[in-house]
């Protein structure tokens, strides 16, 4: 989760950091591009993870939707704004 809100949210700033000091080759865009979809596969696997640790019997099952809910706002929030952004960026 704490690294798929870095991507999301800091996804424009992390892209012009590789873009300058780590790889010159491709537009900064490419780089936000990959941030942002790895970003939405982190959300995306969270519940799945969650629901399948509580059918593993791993986390308590009334913790579990607490855990979803919690994933699904926080990853809806920051999804739309790095869409958002990338968006803007692909003009």
């Amino acid at each position: 989760m704490i690294i798929a809100t870095i991507l999301g949210v800091f996804g424009q700033s992390l892209a012009y950091f590789v873009d300058e000091h780590i790889a010159n080759t491709n537009p900064p865009i490419y780089y936000l591009t990959i941030f942002t979809v790895i970003s939405l596969l982190i959300y995306l696997i969270t519940p799945l993870l969650a629901y399948l640790l509580m059918k593993v019997k791993k986390i308590d099952k009334s913790f579990t939707p607490i855990y979803i809910f919690g994933f699904g706002i926080i990853g809806i929030c920051v999804s739309l704004w790095s869409v958002f952004v990338c968006a803007m960026w692909w003009g």
